[in-house]
């Protein structure tokens, strides 16, 4: 059986969830900035990056990386890197009670981990090439969404903290 882009999406949604709810609404935070830092440093240097790992280079040339290289493949790295860095080393104090507790927290924190989940997956789509982005939308679901309203999940998060925060002040 070959997993479809639906399934490996929805996977990667579940473990967001169970990471989110494990490692607190701190943690997701720390997690959803990197993704935005990761996100400016891919978009701005993996062109760059990749024009310098392209040139002449006889590790790189001789290696596994000669065919296998691509922009995209600099930029996911990036990405990836700058996330993992800032979400494994990166500190923050939030209010404890941030978005409430109880049954509100928990919808609060789900919400945090589901739009996390939804910038990052929709950040990798959006750094393949437009071919292979359409070949991925036409057989899923739920990529074309996140391809679709890329801008809107950029936003989402912040406006979510801001609304958050009222939850919190209200309470």
């Amino acid at each position: 059986m070959v997993p479809t882009w639906d399934l490996v999406l929805l996977v990667f949604l579940g473990a967001s969830l169970v990471y989110g709810f494990l490692m607190g609404r701190e943690k997701v935070i720390i997690t959803l900035l990197g993704a935005y830092v990761g996100l400016v440093i891919a978009n701005q240097w993996g062109a760059s990056a990749f024009a310098m790992l392209s040139q002449e280079n006889d590790v790189i040339n001789n290696g596994w990386m000669s065919g296998n290289l691509s922009i995209f493949v600099v930029k996911v790295i990036l990405f990836a890197a700058v996330l993992l860095l800032i979400a494994m080393k990166g500190g923050l104090m939030l209010h404890g009670s941030m978005g409430g507790g109880g049954m509100m927290g928990f919808v609060v924190q789900a919400g945090y981990s589901v739009l996390n989940a939804a910038l990052i997956a929709s950040s990798i789509l959006n750094f393949l090439p437009d071919e292979t982005k359409q070949q991925v939308i036409s057989g899923s679901l739920i990529a074309a969404p996140l391809v679709n309203f890329y801008s809107w999940f950029l936003i989402l998060p912040l406006l979510f903290m801001i609304v958050a925060s009222f939850i919190s002040k209200s309470e």
